[in-house]
């Protein structure tokens, strides 16, 4: 007789496998987020792994959707707090964003898990497009905007790992540089 599927059970060991993903990346990095580390940091079987994500390329990318859309977005989508408190906000604790940044940026070599990546890319921007309008942010080209606050994020997620306290200084040079409504400098060559 097959046993019937527990839908709890189900989620319960998807968020183990994938909080396991976030505390690999945190602690040691994406390289070493090999199927049986995250396996055995879940105490779950590589085939249970396998059998929810379909690979461990497929549950990066997994714990990547699960960041944007239940930490970065819902963050992101209020209403009621500054842009500044916001980004403050998604970076505290910072471990999730260092963990999105890094699945965001991994190369996949899967045909459809790397579609699923570049599919997340593009929720992220999405995302960053909704904030950027709530706040009237660089609405004069907003797609350059939300890539400049996109590679912002990215950049803030690595720098932050060496240096928690430059979050501050960060904040300070990207509100500076909307606020003067510079230009990016021309660099020749390009």
């Amino acid at each position: 007789m097959a046993r019937r599927p527990n839908p709890t059970l189900r989620a319960k060991r998807k968020e183990n496998l994938m909080q396991s993903i976030i505390k690999i990346i945190n602690e040691e990095s994406i390289s070493e987020a090999t199927t049986r580390h995250i396996s055995e940091m879940s105490n779950l079987t590589i085939a249970s792994l396998h059998y929810y994500f379909g690979s461990k390329d497929g549950a990066l990318v997994a714990t990547g959707e699960g960041i944007l859309d239940e930490w970065i977005s819902e963050i992101l989508k209020k209403k009621t707090i500054t842009a500044e408190e916001k980004i403050r906000r998604i970076f505290t604790p910072p471990k999730y964003m260092i963990a999105f940044s890094q699945i965001l940026t991994h190369p996949y070599r899967q045909k459809s898990v790397s579609r699923k990546a570049k599919f997340l890319d593009m929720n992220f921007t999405n995302v960053i497009k909704e904030f950027l309008k709530i706040h009237e942010i660089g609405l004069d080209d907003i797609e350059r905007s939300s890539e400049l606050i996109k590679t912002f994020l990215i950049g803030l997620s690595f720098k932050i790992i060496v240096n928690p306290d430059i979050l501050d200084t960060e904040l300070a040079n990207l509100k500076n540089f909307f606020n003067k409504k510079e230009e990016l400098p021309d660099i020749k060559g390009f």
